[in-house]
């Protein structure tokens, strides 16, 4: 059986955007016909791609797995309309790349930037999420690569090391702050709770003040609101804040991870280069 490429497109357009009615609007379609052609791929491929819900389409496995597929070949079609109109070297195409803040804009784009600058036909669109939203988003096909501070671990995942964040305790060096209340990015942060559960002697209870991002953070122990938690490459130099000392080294392993593909083009090859030689000096 051969796949209709208009059921694809509509399938991947709807995927990438999660809404019926903008994918229809991308395609220039009306919303009606886009139904139809996605109910059409999901007849003769005898399996559901989608779980409709109030809140947008949802992928099944079936559906996760056929954009994976639908992946591969929109990154071939690049690659090779790319080496057809390229000149002097120059590679083209878009590259999505979702990780947490306190690497993502510290390490992960700086690494990337003399290779950006050098091909400005690459579209590289970076995010920043919560740590624990990233594997989802990888598995829902919203990036080609997540940056995680952990080890995935995941059946046709692969994985590379791009180095170890270092993790220290930080408090204000001109204002005093309660010294027991810590300050993480939000609710779902782990970071201070998951440092003190590797430390003999860590406080039995402490209270949480939420100041967004990594960033925010930083400012608020500046100004004395609290002490943190904190990557310490993130503070090297920074003569407002100091670190503590009586706690025992704590790191943990900064990994980039993306779907095993038969295929890799060559952008997406030189993207794995470029993070896994020019992070580890970031760090």
């Amino acid at each position: 059986m051969k796949l209709v490429s208009h059921q694809l497109e509509a399938f991947f357009e709807t995927a990438r955007l999660r809404s019926f009615s903008r994918a229809a609007e991308a395609l220039a379609v009306t919303q009606s016909a886009l139904s139809q052609r996605i109910s059409n791929l999901e007849k003769d491929l005898e399996v559901s791609l989608f779980v409709r819900d109030p809140a947008g389409p949802v992928l099944t496995t079936a559906g996760e797995t056929l954009l994976r597929h639908c992946q591969v070949a929109r990154s071939l079609e690049d690659d090779v309309l790319g080496q057809l109109k390229s000149s002097q070297g120059q590679l083209r195409g878009s590259v999505r790349i979702a990780g947490f803040s306190s690497v993502l804009r510290s390490v992960v784009i700086p690494a990337l930037a003399p290779f950006l600058r050098s091909h400005p036909l690459v579209h590289c669109e970076f995010s920043s999420h919560e740590v624990v939203d990233l594997a989802d988003i990888l598995r829902r096909g919203e990036a080609d690569f997540v940056v995680l501070d952990f080890h995935l671990q995941k059946k046709g995942v692969t994985e590379h090391v791009l180095g170890h964040e270092e993790y220290v305790v930080i408090e204000s060096a001109k204002f005093e702050a309660p010294e027991d209340l810590y300050l993480d990015h939000g609710p779902h942060d782990n970071a201070t709770e998951t440092y003190f559960q590797s430390q003999a002697h860590a406080p039995k209870t402490w209270r949480r003040s939420f100041m967004g991002d990594v960033y925010g953070i930083i400012n608020g122990v500046e100004m004395g609101l609290g002490r943190a938690v904190m990557s310490r490459h993130l503070i090297e130099g920074n003569t407002k804040v100091r670190v503590l000392k009586g706690f025992k080294k704590y790191q943990r392993a900064v990994t980039l991870n993306y779907f095993e593909q038969p295929y890799y083009s060559k952008l997406h090859q030189e993207i794995v280069t470029q993070l896994t030689e020019r992070c580890l000096a970031l760090f």
